[in-house]
């Protein structure tokens, strides 16, 4: 399966998008990413955001993925318990599910919603 992965964060957002690569190069082969794009907060008041879109192989199902995934926001000190729209330390969602012929399993609805999920996204589509 190819994944697509958006990534963000305005808590210290280098030191916290270099864990996530480093911990998703751990389970991705034939990885990329996009450049990162540095977005204002939606539907609060806060720090800049820096977000990217990470892709790449992985033999994971999507529901295993996306408990690895929360298992990378955990080492951040991901606070789940704050409202949606506030700062993260680290937010990382599956956007885009392709299986091994390209066709597309899933794809959220974030891609078409906002830009800081769709521009990084084009740039490895």
């Amino acid at each position: 399966m190819k994944y697509y992965l958006s990534i963000g964060s305005n808590v210290d957002p280098e030191s916290n998008i270099n864990l996530a690569i480093s911990k998703l190069e751990k389970i991705f082969s034939k990885s990329e990413q996009s450049t990162k794009h540095q977005t204002k907060p939606e539907g609060f008041e806060g720090d800049d955001f820096i977000n990217l879109v990470y892709c790449g192989n992985c033999e994971l199902t999507f529901n295993d993925l996306n408990d690895q995934l929360k298992r990378i926001e955990d080492l951040s000190s991901r606070d789940r318990n704050v409202p949606k729209f506030s700062s993260r330390t680290l937010d990382v969602d599956i956007i885009l599910q392709l299986d091994d012929a390209g066709r597309i399993i899933f794809k959220s609805n974030e891609i078409a919603k906002y830009n800081f999920v769709s521009e990084p996204l084009n740039e490895l589509i």
